[in-house]
């Protein structure tokens, strides 16, 4: 059973993109094409500002999400967790889109203390949008990875044994911060290596985003690669596969970076965090960061919604007014009647993909009980890894087959990235489970199936919701491999809030990032009232003494 689930595994997820990248290493061998990239106007710039924005990005994110952990006790840290899935369930694209609404020369947050803290009564001239040291795009992605490390952080820590480490530094004189600086997160740094290398991958390589957000003259390397592929001049397409293939080394680079950087501080700040210094006093500038931290990631998220939804509804705002003067629900009524393709597309491969890869993802942890496990970085390939890298290769391979584009192969390209999710989401709840439970219904005749059905299955119910709703959240946030695979036939929610969120309807692109949103949203409170009202079943139905 464990070599049939790995064989299929690999067959439908590993072999693919390994194979892909070999085609592009083949390609690669052409020395015409290198010589036309390296002689592109502004490439140099376009690499330096894919490393900056993901090595920036990534780095302060990892240093939010440890200054939440070891000063966010109280009230705000609790209230940040209660909110993980809310913020996580809001996707990139349509917080690009609200978060443009707000820091725009003529945005929300300059209407708001315009013209009497200001003096504007026009908007500035200020770049606030594509800026060329792409600012804009880093901030975006600290908003939206800091939620995602703090949910892997969260899920990685063991109650029984933070609770011992504390215990231990409050006997030796430490205080709670410098327990966590010095015990708890050099512990917890194993296992927030690999997100933070997938959200380092991301952030390099990211296309939707960086056109919302990013630089234009020149824009980063993954979007230059797109818009070559995209070119009508084939002669264009060789360039963005070499360019693949240097995005590539360049992910190397950067996760050896990221290595080298932790060699260093291990290196170097061994003796600080070993010298045995007490804290004479408690310090107020961290808890007071970490508390305001917390309230721009939660006030963030608010006002990008309420910049959506108010924007949806506007017929006509004026700057610097800080409300519409007239509302109107036209684009709404507009919409709707060109909605049912791109809903259905984006409901159905959502569905197949997130259930379709929470099967395989049970398969293989229930094939691995016992055994060695299969090793994470194998597991996150697709997340540790460029995107246009990847999917360039893949698409590659699906054309030297023959194979056509359309739905298939979308949902298929989306099931790569799906999976990963998945099985980090179960991954720590089934190392967790006690087998005596299951062993205990096998003694009683039960086969493992059914035990797994009546006892397993009920118990990690939650778990399993909350994966299945993660992985329908990543598949709808699929934009590169929507496009690459559907050839422009299967449109989806996502690649229409980017086409109109590039344009100049603010109205129009508020609509579609709202309802960009709702998708998620809904799903995440199925995966929460599911496992609720499977329990009250199953309460009822017990029989009373």
């Amino acid at each position: 059973m464990h070599r049939l689930i790995l064989t299929v595994t690999g067959l439908l997820l590993w072999l693919p993109l390994l194979a892909g990248l070999l085609l592009l290493l083949g390609q690669g061998l052409t020395p015409a094409p290198w010589l036309r990239l390296l002689a592109q106007p502004g490439l140099w710039t376009s690499i330096g500002l894919s490393l900056w924005t993901a090595l920036a990005s990534s780095l302060i994110s990892l240093l939010l999400v440890a200054l939440l952990l070891a000063h966010g006790e109280g009230r705000g840290l609790a209230l940040l967790r209660r909110l993980l899935s809310p913020l996580l369930a809001m996707p990139h694209v349509a917080f690009a889109i609200g978060f443009a609404f707000l820091i725009a020369p003529s945005g929300w947050l300059l209407r708001l203390i315009s013209p009497a803290l200001t003096g504007f009564v026009l908007p500035p001239d200020w770049q606030t949008l594509h800026d060329p040291w792409g600012l804009g795009l880093i901030a975006l992605l600290v908003l939206k990875e800091t939620p995602f490390l703090l949910l892997m952080a969260l899920g990685a820590l063991d109650p029984a044994l933070t609770a011992r480490q504390q215990w231990l530094g409050q006997s030796l004189g430490f205080r709670p911060p410098q327990i966590w600086w010095r015990l708890i997160l050099p512990s917890l740094w194993p296992s927030l290596r690999l997100p933070l290398y997938a959200v380092a991958a991301y952030g390099l390589a990211v296309v939707d985003l960086a056109l919302l957000l990013g630089p234009t003259q020149p824009a980063p390397l993954a979007v230059r690669l797109w818009r070559w592929y995209q070119d009508p001049d084939l002669h264009w397409r060789p360039l963005a596969n070499h360019g693949a293939l240097l995005l590539f080394g360049l992910n190397l680079l950067l996760l050896a970076l990221l290595r080298a950087l932790e060699w260093a501080h291990l290196h170097w700040g061994k003796g600080l965090m070993l010298d045995g210094r007490r804290q004479t006093s408690p310090s107020r500038l961290a808890p007071a960061l970490a508390l305001v931290l917390t309230t721009l990631l939660l006030a963030t998220n608010l006002l990008v919604l309420a910049a959506l939804l108010l924007w949806s509804l506007t017929r006509r705002w004026p700057f610097p007014a800080p409300w519409p003067s007239q509302w109107s629900g036209h684009h709404w009524q507009q919409a709707m009647a060109e909605l049912a393709q791109p809903l259905t597309h984006s409901a159905w491969l959502a569905l197949l993909s997130a259930l379709l890869a929470l099967v395989l993802v049970v398969l293989a942890l229930e094939a691995q009980r016992g055994r060695r496990p299969w090793p994470l970085w194998l597991i996150c390939l697709p997340l540790l890894l460029p995107q246009a890298s990847l999917l360039f290769g893949v698409r590659l391979g699906a054309d030297w087959l023959g194979l056509p584009v359309g739905m298939g192969l979308v949902f298929w390209s989306q099931l790569l990235f799906v999976y990963p999710y998945v099985y980090l989401c179960l991954y720590g709840p089934y190392r967790q489970f006690d087998d005596r439970l299951t062993q205990a219904a096998a003694t009683l005749g039960a086969r493992p199936w059914q035990a797994w059905w009546r006892v397993k299955g009920p118990l990690l119910l939650r778990p399993l919701a909350f994966a299945c709703a993660v992985g329908a959240t990543v598949s709808l946030a699929q934009y590169l491999p929507t496009l690459l695979f559907g050839a422009g036939r299967v449109i989806t929610l996502t690649t229409e809030a980017v086409a109109i969120g590039s344009g100049l309807n603010r109205r129009l692109a508020s609509l579609y990032g709202l309802l960009q949103l709702a998708l998620p949203l809904l799903i995440y409170a199925l995966a929460l009232w599911l496992p609720h009202r499977a329990e009250r079943a199953s309460h009822q139905l017990e029989p009373t003494p």
